[in-house]
């Protein structure tokens, strides 16, 4: 969640994005939209680092998909509701008559007719939305039962669902979901637990382990099997078991779908905006300082800020503190640190 870098560019081209990725010599996974830029510069990057450098994977974020696709699904609720509030009015219109005393069946074919295209509508957005939930389900690390999930089952869970997001309005969806960088971080996982772990066995029971403890786990439909997943989850690992699972349990607590950090970071610079006429590159190296210090209030990292959680050897957190060190102290502080490591 550390923002590296926050520049106020000319432009989106692959050559900016070039020059940015460059210092990043041994980067392994990039995660970003799909602007064509970014794309660009990242295979650039990695054709340029291949003889010297880990393979570099680019992966498209979750974020924009989930973000296009919520907004596909407001529009279309939206939509629904004017044949129900015709409905609602209709038979509001004959039960008035009704008060009065005057005979409304005339009206009753009306108002079912209206009746019956505003349930359509809604089962209709409805089918859409819980197609989206079955696909948006296709990206998380493990299936329903708490298997690990793989390529083979994403990609068959998103072709399952597809065909109910056939509307224009879907267009851009599904254009995210046919690129293939969408799953590589799955793929990704799957390597780095290979790495971790050798034993398939072993490696699957500690990914269960870790769904069971971390993951939101459905209650089993036989209660004879909840407490044999209490006693699994729940019993204490050592040695072996115990280093087995805390590497596989590091590699899945990393797993990226989401460009995180950019995200909430533009969230903060848009907000600011509105208070600064013009975001100059001072600002936004300050914007970046500031959030990079500031503590997490929730969440895995809570009471951390970006750079402890990196890791970072500072001298300290504090945002005031960092910005009346003097540059040339901590600077040497900092290579002194870096020679000692």
């Amino acid at each position: 969640m550390t923002a590296a870098f926050c520049v106020n560019a000319a432009d989106h081209s692959a050559a900016t994005w070039e020059k940015r990725l460059e210092p990043f010599d041994r980067l392994e996974f990039a995660v970003s939209d799909a602007a064509k830029g970014i794309a660009a510069a990242v295979s650039r990057t990695a054709a340029a680092h291949a003889a010297t450098a880990p393979p570099l994977t680019h992966g498209l974020d979750l974020f924009h998909t989930t973000m296009e696709a919520h907004r596909v699904l407001a529009r279309l609720w939206r939509k629904a509701e004017t044949p129900w509030d015709r409905a609602d009015e209709l038979e509001a219109q004959a039960v008035d008559l009704r008060r009065r005393g005057i005979d409304s069946r005339g009206r009753n074919p009306a108002v079912a007719a209206a009746r019956r295209r505003a349930t359509a509508a809604f089962e209709d957005v409805e089918r859409q939305e819980a197609a989206w939930r079955r696909i948006r389900a296709a990206f998380d690390l493990f299936g329903p039962d708490g298997r690990l999930n793989d390529r083979a089952w994403a990609e068959a869970e998103i072709a399952a669902a597809l065909p109910e997001l056939s509307g224009p309005e879907w267009r851009k969806v599904r254009d995210f979901l046919a690129d293939r960088r969408g799953l590589n971080f799955l793929d990704r996982m799957h390597r780095r637990l290979e790495a971790a772990e050798p034993d398939p066995r072993r490696r699957d029971a500690m990914a269960w382990r870790w769904w069971g403890r971390h993951g939101r786990p459905d209650a089993p439909a036989d209660p004879r099997i909840a407490p044999i997943r209490a006693v699994a989850w729940r019993r204490p690992l050592e040695g072996d078991e115990r280093a087995s699972y805390d590497r596989v349990a590091a590699v899945l607590r990393d797993t990226s779908r989401a460009s995180s950090a950019v995200e909430c970071m533009d969230s903060v610079l848009r907000m600011q905006q509105s208070r600064h006429r013009r975001m100059t590159q001072s600002m936004l190296d300050l914007k970046r300082l500031y959030w990079n210090c500031r503590p997490f209030r929730s969440g895995p990292r809570k009471a951390a800020c970006p750079y402890q959680a990196l890791g970072l050897p500072l001298p300290t957190f504090d945002f005031w503190e960092l910005l009346r060190s003097d540059p040339d102290r901590l600077t040497q502080t900092l290579s002194a640190q870096a020679n000692a490591l």
